[in-house]
């Protein structure tokens, strides 16, 4: 007997996941996980913790928008599991993205790009750094104040 319930189980788990209409639902972000999911918390109080920002959660090349905690995103269940995937987001709190050795982070503190070790924000300091000391005995010398906000709004910009 146990053995045609499960045979049951399966064809109507087989059946409804090919033939019941596909739903996206609004959910609310309670907390920003650090591999590409979220927890959320459906219209119907059930909580997910663990929807996906990602098709495949894996490392690699991704472009991923993390969502604020406390924000509505739109989620669908993926086909024949108990998985959820973030389709949209009402609010952005990070944009992560890798491709190969370059890495951009965009967030409230600033812009990160990043190749390898070498950061935007490392090579623009470097340059201000090296023209600030040069003094010219005839002609006109570099404008330090300029110099100094151009360094400024580097360290605002970048990180």
């Amino acid at each position: 007997m146990s053995e045609t319930l499960a045979d049951i189980k399966e064809q109507l788990a087989e059946f409804s996941g090919r033939y019941a209409p596909k739903i996206l639902r609004t959910a609310t972000v309670t907390a920003v996980n650090n591999d590409d999911t979220v927890a959320i918390e459906l219209g119907n109080g059930r909580t997910v913790d663990d929807a996906r920002l990602r098709a495949v959660v894996a490392n690699g090349n991704r472009v991923v928008m993390i969502p604020t905690a406390g924000s509505t995103v739109v989620v669908g269940k993926l086909e024949n599991s108990d998985e959820y995937v973030v389709l949209m987001v009402s609010e952005v709190s990070e944009i992560k993205s890798t491709i190969g050795a370059v890495e951009l982070n965009v967030n409230n503190a600033g812009i990160l790009l990043k190749k390898n070790a070498d950061t935007l924000k490392q090579i623009a300091t470097l340059i201000i750094e090296a023209i600030e000391p040069i003094i010219i005995i005839e002609g006109r010398n570099p404008n330090m104040v300029k110099l100094a906000q151009a360094k400024t709004k580097v360290n605002n910009l970048l990180r």
